[in-house]
């Protein structure tokens, strides 16, 4: 919130997600659930987006 309230124009990603669907590699790391994260974020930006 703060920093959409800032006008923060930069990136931001999920840093780390749980391995799901059978998903092998570092743990904490996990390509789907990074996944999910990325698209938890966007749709809190866009909800304060709306709110605005």
């Amino acid at each position: 919130k703060a920093l959409h309230k800032n006008n923060f124009d930069g990136y931001i990603r999920p840093d780390h997600g749980r391995m799901i669907w059978g998903e092998t590699g570092k743990p904490g790391y996990g390509l789907y659930d990074r996944a999910l994260g990325a698209m938890y974020i966007a749709g809190i930006w866009e909800t304060l987006n709306k709110v605005k």
